[in-house]
C-alpha cells in the first residue's frame, strides 16, 4: 500500500519540535548508545537528525567527524541555529547524495518509518558505509506505542508504521550486512555490519 508523501510536515512541526519530545526520551537514547557500543573517533552520519536530538549524544560517545542529513529545510534549519558548528545537510536520503569519504557509523533514529523506499535506505546506507560500519534503526518507543502514536496523529504520518522485526531483519540482509540484530522492547533497536 502506497503512502502520502510528507510535503511540508515536518517543516510545520519544525518550531514546536523540540518541545513535543516524548516522555522518556533521553533514557530510550541512552539505552541505544549502551548496546551500541561506538567507537571514539567514529565518523557518523546521523540520518533524519531533525532538529540535532542526537548531537549531544554523539558527542558524548566521542564522535570524530559527524554529518547530519534531513530533508526538513526548517529542521535543517534549526539544528544549524542550536548547533551552528556541525555539519549538516538538507538531502533526501533516498536519492543518491555524494560524501566526501565513507562513515564507521550511520544511525536512523526516529525516522524510518517515514521513508517510502526502505530498500534504498538499506542500499545507500551500506554504500555510505565503510567495511566493517555499522547502520543501526532505532526508535524511542517500541513498535507498539509508535504505530499508535502515528495512528492518532493521523494525517499524513497515519500510515508511517515501523515493520515487522523479521521484515527489519530481512532488508538488512538483501541488502548485505550482516551480524544483523533486531530487538523491539521498551524501544526499537536494531543493526547490522557491512
Amino acid at each position: 500500500m502506497s503512502r502520502p508523501p510528507l510535503g511540508g510536515f515536518f517543516d510545520r512541526c519544525a518550531p514546536s519540535w523540540d518541545n513535543g519530545c516524548p516522555a522518556g526520551l533521553t533514557a530510550a537514547i541512552s539505552k541505544i548508545f549502551a548496546v551500541a557500543r561506538l567507537h571514539p573517533g567514529s565518523r557518523i552520519l546521523d540520518v533524519g537528525a531533525g532538529t540535532g536530538i542526537l548531537y549531544p549524544f554523539f558527542l558524548k560517545a566521542g564522535a570524530g567527524a559527524y554529518t547530519a542529513v534531513d530533508s526538513s529545510p526548517a529542521m535543517v534549519q534549526r539544528f544549524k541555529a542550536k548547533h551552528p558548528e556541525a555539519a549538516v545537510l538538507e538531502a533526501d536520503y533516498e536519492k543518491p547524495i555524494v560524501f566526501p569519504e565513507p562513515f564507521d557509523v550511520i544511525m536512523i533514529f526516529n525516522a524510518f518509518p517515514h521513508f517510502r523506499d526502505e530498500e534504498a535506505v538499506f542500499r545507500r546506507s551500506r554504500s555510505y558505509l565503510s567495511a566493517g560500519g555499522r547502520l543501526f534503526i532505532c526508535h524511542s518507543m517500541n513498535r507498539e506505542a509508535l504505530n499508535a502514536h502515528h495512528r492518532d496523529a493521523g494525517g499524513t504520518v497515519a500510515g508511517d508504521v515501523l515493520i515487522s522485526d523479521a521484515r527489519m531483519a530481512g532488508l538488512y540482509r538483501k541488502a548485505g550486512f550482516t551480524a544483523v540484530r533486531v530487538e523491539n522492547t521498551d524501544h526499537f533497536y536494531s543493526e547490522g555490519t557491512k
